[in-house]
């Protein structure tokens, strides 16, 4: 996307109407845009079109705020400028929704456009963020009860890609736990998310134990994850529904017969084999395969 495009669309959407909300806005179709033809100019234009006929909508708003995230994160990485532009743009989009009605979708959207400025400032800013982002999805975990799919994943991103020890909360055990409970969680009806698996599969190669050493955490996160009540306590222990016997979704073989490796190799080819058998993916999903078949062994 040209940034002169994208600065466009920055400022359009800076202006603030006043007006009525809901009437013609039709939040099904523009998810169905967003998620199965990833028309992102279209959504773009829907969502201005509300604000500018209707006023400020909360609905519409945080939709352009995963909008404005989707299109900024297709900039090349050297647009540090117009990086920031577009994701400081996204959290504005999120606190006016959340200035007009608390959401979960709001609060996450406001989170991953926080967590994504933090990256492009660098690794010590990411770090001055990672907590107040961790609140925002934490509670659209536990106060909205949400379960959510996306959340999960930012989640599982954060404590993957934070250091741990004394200098954050990074977490591998942890971030992995969040990762399972993304796909777990996924509306496999809206997409293919190949993104999810491919992230599973590099962290559990990034993780790297053995076949024994997993057997033997799923033992001690069971217990924890069966008296834990608060849902991002709990599922942080996530990994622990897996000890047994029980056959994992990508594998004939069960959680402690396999090493992080050998799993991630089976998530690799389960998720290759939904991309072919799916029906005209998406050029954004056809670049995920392609990544994904190049980690295969």
């Amino acid at each position: 996307m040209e940034i002169k495009k994208l600065a466009t669309m920055i400022f359009a959407g800076t202006f603030i109407f006043a007006g009525t909300l809901w009437a013609a806005f039709d939040a099904a179709h523009c998810d169905e845009v967003f998620y199965h033809t990833r028309e992102l100019d279209k959504t773009q234009a829907m969502l201005e079109k509300t604000l500018s006929e209707e006023g400020e909508n909360a609905e519409a708003l945080w939709r352009l705020a995963r909008n404005m995230i989707a299109q900024t994160d297709l900039l090349p990485e050297e647009e540090k400028d117009a990086r920031l532009a577009g994701y400081s743009q996204a959290e504005k989009y999120a606190e006016r929704s959340l200035a007009l009605k608390e959401s979960a979708q709001a609060l996450h959207w406001k989170a991953s456009a926080i967590g994504r400025i933090g990256q492009v400032n660098g690794p010590l800013n990411s770090l001055g963020k990672a907590k107040s982002m961790r609140e925002l999805l934490e509670k659209v975990q536990n106060d909205y009860k949400a379960d959510s799919s996306h959340t999960w994943y930012v989640l599982s991103m954060l404590y993957s890609k934070l250091p741990g020890g004394f200098i954050s909360f990074g977490d591998d055990d942890i971030a992995l736990s969040y990762m399972r409970r993304a796909i777990d969680t996924q509306d496999n009806a809206q997409e293919l998310h190949l993104r999810n698996y491919l992230e599973l599969a590099e962290q559990l190669r990034e993780r790297d134990l053995s076949a024994k050493k997993r057997a033997k955490l799923a033992k001690k996160l069971k217990e924890k994850f069966e008296k834990n009540i608060v849902p991002t306590e709990k599922y942080a222990c996530y990994e622990g529904v897996f000890a047994g016997t029980q056959k994992l979704v990508w594998s004939d073989k069960a959680f402690g017969e396999l090493s992080d490796e050998a799993e991630a190799q089976a998530v690799l080819k389960y998720a290759l084999k939904i991309y072919e058998n799916a029906k005209n993916p998406i050029d954004y999903e056809t670049k995920l395969a392609q990544k994904i078949k190049s980690l295969i062994l």
